[in-house]
């Protein structure tokens, strides 16, 4: 993760499917993340305009948090992103050199409301 100081609003996705299509076919404000199975797709970008880069995290047994991938889904065609993703639920690159614990600051819709990077 790029931004150790950075809150997220955590929503849900339904598929592997519908998250492709959520990161290739939108523009997300930078404190946007999704988790779908277990894993954390957490907005990583520098900026709206840039290329749209997702930190994934994998939500560990006991409630700590492993980075296992960084994503730049702006660059991917749906069916990449489809792959990728498909590829982070199956715990494919958990077992990454370079994965590391991390702490992200996680909040639900509600918790979050409105924040200066969603204004």
């Amino acid at each position: 993760m790029f931004h150790r100081n950075r809150t997220w609003c955590v929503g849900p996705v339904e598929s592997a499917e519908q998250l492709a299509e959520t990161l290739t076919q939108h523009t997300w404000t930078l404190c946007t993340a999704f988790e779908l199975a277990g894993y954390l797709f957490l907005n990583d970008s520098t900026s709206e305009d840039g290329a749209q880069e997702f930190a994934v995290v994998k939500r560990m047994p006991d409630g700590t948090f492993r980075q296992v991938e960084s994503i730049t889904f702006g660059w991917c065609s749906e069916s990449q992103a489809l792959d990728y993703v498909r590829r982070s639920i199956a715990g494919e690159f958990d077992g990454a050199d370079y994965a590391k614990t991390v702490s992200p600051r996680l909040e639900t819709p509600e918790q979050h409301g409105t924040c200066p990077l969603c204004a």
